[in-house]
C-alpha cells in the first residue's frame, strides 16, 4: 500500500501499520542546527475497554531523523484505529509512537488532548508584521541574494518577525500550501523589505514543508545572525497539520499551534 500521495485509496477498516510511507530527508541546504515537526493530528480516535475516544494529538518528530513519514499515509494509518481496541489510552499512544519511530528512523513522541482543550495549546503570534511584498519586485526564484540588512541600526538587535503570507507548492502535487511564519533573531538587523520579498518567492516554488523552512533558516543564518529561532505554521490538510521548528539552539518540544490552523 505503498506510494499513496496523489492516489485514491480506501481508508483502511482495521488497524494498518503497513500503509505508512517514509520520506528520506535530503535536501541542497544540509541543515546545521536542531528542532522538531510538529504534527498536530485531528482525527484521532480508537476505542478502549469498549468505549470510542476521541482526542487531538501533537506528534513530535526530531528534524535530525533519517527520514519523515509521508503526510497522507499517516491520515490513513491513524485512522485505521478508529475501530481498534486497546486496553489503555496509553497503549493507543506507544502503539503510534512505536510504528511512526520504526519509519523515521529516531523516536517520536505523541501527546494528546481532550478535542474540547485545543485551546491548551493555540497561541496567536505577537510579532512584527513584514511588509507587504510589492508585486513589481516579486522575484521569479528564490534568491538569498535579495537579502539585506538595514543600516543605521546598530550591529546588533534582537526582533520577533512574523508573516502570514507563507505560501510553498507541494513537490508531488503541486497544491498550494500556506502558513504563518515565526521568525526569532538576534544579529545584524534585517531588512524588512527584502525578507518579505524573498519568503514571496516561495509562493512558486515546490518543496516539502521541512525543506522550505530549512532554506529559510539556511538563508537567514547566512546574514551572520548570532542566534534564530524559525518556525513555519502551515494550515492542515487532511486532518493534519505540520509545523516545523527550527533553531540554532536546542530546543525543546512546543506543541503550539495557532488558530488558523
Amino acid at each position: 500500500m505503498k506510494g499513496v500521495l496523489g492516489q485514491t485509496v480506501t481508508a483502511p477498516l482495521s488497524y494498518a501499520p503497513d500503509v505508512l510511507e517514509r520520506i528520506g530527508r535530503s535536501s541542497k541546504f544540509p541543515f546545521v542546527g536542531y528542532g522538531w515537526d510538529i504534527w498536530h493530528c485531528y482525527e484521532l480516535s480508537w476505542v478502549v475497554q469498549g468505549d470510542v475516544e476521541n482526542w487531538v494529538g501533537a506528534l513530535a518528530i526530531p528534524a535530525d531523523s533519517p527520514a519523515t513519514v509521508e503526510s497522507k499515509s499517516l491520515k490513513l494509518y491513524l485512522n485505521s484505529l478508529n475501530h481498534h481496541g486497546f486496553a489503555t489510552q496509553e497503549a493507543a499512544v506507544q502503539t503510534i509512537e512505536r510504528d511512526v519511530s520504526a519509519q523515521v528512523g529516531a523516536p517520536v513522541v505523541l501527546s494528546c488532548v481532550p478535542v474540547d482543550h485545543l485551546a491548551s495549546m493555540t497561541r496567536e503570534l505577537e510579532g512584527v508584521n513584514l511588509p507587504p511584498c510589492n508585486a513589481s519586485e516579486a522575484l521569479a526564484i528564490i534568491d538569498s541574494d535579495v537579502l539585506t540588512i538595514s543600516p543605521g541600526k546598530g550591529n546588533v538587535v534582537s526582533e520577533h518577525l512574523v508573516s502570514h503570507s507563507l505560501r510553498s507548492l507541494c513537490p508531488v502535487t503541486a497544491q498550494p500550501d500556506w502558513g504563518s511564519l515565526s521568525i526569532r533573531y538576534s544579529g545584524p538587523p534585517i531588512n524588512h523589505t527584502s525578507l518579505a520579498n524573498y519568503l514571496d518567492a516561495y509562493r512558486t516554488h515546490q518543496g516539502f514543508h521541512e525543506q522550505c523552512v530549512e532554506q529559510i533558516y539556511s538563508d537567514l543564518m547566512g546574514l551572520g545572525l548570532e542566534s534564530l529561532d524559525l518556525v513555519a505554521f502551515y494550515q492542515r490538510r487532511g486532518g493534519i497539520d505540520i509545523t516545523p521548528w527550527r533553531s540554532s539552539r536546542v530546543i525543546p518540544i512546543d506543541t503550539q499551534r495557532i488558530g488558523r490552523q
